[in-house]
């Protein structure tokens, strides 16, 4: 089950994410191993694992997880489904918002507590504050990314 107050993510019953984790336990992962998708390093220290098909509280969803200098950062995840945008081909706003209100549903749901910041203009953004970070949901229309982005105390 997964924590998210506590900031783990769990998957397929394996303690997969929290925020002790560092990049060399990720590698180490079943995580790793059945869902890596890409790695994308950006030359400044950041470095982003990208995972596909993630099986999440009976759902699938693309996860994200940043490093800098190999410690946890940020954990974006973001529902997959034929419901939503897949790639540029098939993106479309109203697709990206109906993300972000699944997204907002599953942390009412999964979140006994309430949004400590929320804004609807210029796009639609919720912040969770935590004794370990904080939990985002956003939707960004200038880079087309929808996400619930768990932002671990280095990063806050």
């Amino acid at each position: 089950m997964n924590d998210w107050e506590s900031g783990i993510i769990q998957v397929n019953d394996e303690h997969a994410i929290d925020s002790s984790l560092t990049e060399e336990q990720l590698l180490e992962t079943a995580f790793y191993s059945n869902y890596f998708h890409s790695v994308r390093k950006l030359g400044n220290g950041y470095i982003w694992y990208h995972f596909d098909q993630v099986p999440l509280l009976d759902r699938l969803f693309f996860v994200s997880v940043c490093f800098k200098d190999t410690s946890l950062i940020v954990v974006e995840i973001s529902l997959q489904g034929n419901e939503f945008p897949t790639s540029w081909d098939n993106w479309s706003e109203e697709g990206e918002r109906k993300r972000q209100r699944e997204h907002d549903r599953l942390l009412e749901r999964h979140l006994s507590i309430k949004p400590s910041y929320r804004q609807t203009k210029p796009y639609p953004y919720k912040e969770y504050k935590l004794i370990w970070g904080k939990i985002c949901s956003y939707f960004d229309p200038r880079s087309g990314n929808t996400a619930i982005a768990f932002k671990y105390k280095n990063e806050c």
